[in-house]
């Protein structure tokens, strides 16, 4: 199932168990490319499976975190949400993937409630990946610029925007852990 690859080679037999559980789902949506310790993983724009269909109490503990990972791609901002405090926390390396791309979104509740778990971020692990990961860091900032732009410049001044002050952190993070490299992705 092509949702696996999201994950890294070491993950994937877990991600197909989990994928295993998915309904079918009528809509496509496309993919970007980014790099997961040095290997490249296909994450979905959205995805369209019904959650209420999916058993998710039945899975093993990583297969319930795959599941969430992959839900924060959801059409739904109310399961993206929910499925990012299941995985906000969460130590392994695939999950920036996860919650940077939020941080480029347009709904400021999940922003702001990334920008809530900041001090449970893991620098060294987000810094691996934006320093991986640089042109999809820089799409992030300037989609978060737009979406502050138009829908929030009335209710936040952009310093205390919650996507840049997550952007903020995210850039620290590559203070702390060496120069970036010239990875290319899309």
């Amino acid at each position: 199932m092509a949702l696996a690859l999201a994950f890294p080679a070491a993950m994937r037999s877990a991600a197909l168990a989990a994928l295993s559980t998915f309904p079918e789902s009528p809509n496509r949506s496309g993919t970007f490319s980014l790099w997961v310790e040095g290997e490249i993983v296909s994450i979905p724009g959205r995805i369209y499976h019904d959650p209420s269909q999916i058993d998710i109490p039945n899975l093993s503990l990583i297969q319930r975190e795959i599941t969430h990972a992959l839900l924060t791609r959801h059409a739904d901002g109310f399961v993206r949400q929910h499925s990012l405090s299941k995985i906000l926390s969460l130590k392994y390396m695939w999950i920036p993937p996860f919650v940077v791309q939020l941080v480029g979104e347009y709904v400021v509740e999940i922003v702001a409630d990334i920008e809530s778990a900041i001090s449970s971020l893991d620098p060294h692990q987000y810094g691996s990946f934006v320093r991986a990961n640089p042109i999809f860091f820089t799409k992030t900032r300037q989609r978060a610029a737009s979406y502050w732009d138009c829908y929030y410049r009335r209710r936040y001044d952009w310093a205390s925007y919650p996507a840049k002050r997550v952007l903020d952190f995210l850039e620290s993070t590559l203070e702390s852990n060496g120069p970036k490299t010239e990875l290319h992705n899309s």
